[in-house]
């Protein structure tokens, strides 16, 4: 697994959202160690969100990492989660950014993306079609001209391999996650945007619902939260204690 290991600090493993790499996020790092993972790229054959969970905690092992926290973004969310639940014990904190919601809910998300993971759960080879026209869509932008070129960087070296990953990533986002939300031990903050269409700000209500210890942040801000909100993010997966 490549991943970008930046910064000083308390770690956080950053997991970038759906379409994206780990350069779709502010370069800063301010004063937490920031690890950025990659999941896109060439498909990996029979990979799940519990055995990416074990994939990060094996770089977490090689990296001499014993407790950290986590932020997920996007379609990076589940992922999150996966692995707070997969690794209790050495996760801290979560920051849950505009995730994809669990899979008994992916009605809630936009017709699009709704769309694309039932595409997938049938046929990956017609899905990754379908997204990798969508990645060659332009990026939206953002208030900040960084912001938008590390959007529009994140979404090229995403499609760099093709779209294969990623239709394999929402077809088992679509189906049962292998862990149950209540397996989340760790405290989570969910960051959410009023105003975002591709996971609407119902999903939050849900995870805030569903997750046993979670803190709703609920902003003015579009699904691209992780940009403007980006300091108060990572402060809230930083853990507290040394590595």
């Amino acid at each position: 697994m490549r991943y970008d290991d930046q910064g000083h600090g308390p770690p956080v493993f950053y997991l970038h959202g759906g379409g994206d790499s780990p350069s779709s996020r502010p370069a800063e790092t301010y004063e937490s160690r920031v690890i950025s993972l990659e999941r896109c790229g060439p498909r990996v054959r029979g990979r799940s969100l519990v055995s990416h969970a074990r994939d990060v905690i094996a770089v977490a092992d090689e990296l001499g990492i014993e407790r950290f926290g986590v932020i997920g973004w996007s379609a990076g969310g589940p992922h999150a989660l996966a692995l707070a639940a997969e690794a209790p014990e050495r996760v801290e904190r979560v920051s849950l950014v505009a995730s994809m919601p669990p899979h008994d809910l992916v009605e809630l998300t936009s017709r699009s993306i709704n769309s694309a993971v039932r595409v997938a759960r049938r046929s990956q080879w017609l899905a990754t079609r379908g997204l990798e026209r969508w990645g060659r869509e332009a990026t939206p932008q953002l208030p900040d001209p960084a912001h938008t070129d590390a959007y529009a960087l994140g979404r090229i070296e995403s499609f760099a391999d093709g779209g294969r990953w990623l239709a394999q990533e929402l077809a088992y986002l679509g189906r049962p996650w292998g862990f149950e939300l209540t397996d989340v031990r760790a405290p989570v903050a969910v960051w959410w945007g009023t105003r975002d269409a591709a996971t609407p700000p119902q999903i939050a209500h849900e995870y805030i619902r569903r997750l046993p210890d979670a803190t709703l942040k609920l902003v003015e801000d579009g699904h691209q939260i992780l940009f403007s909100r980006w300091r108060e993010i990572l402060a809230d997966a930083t853990p507290q204690t040394r590595p």
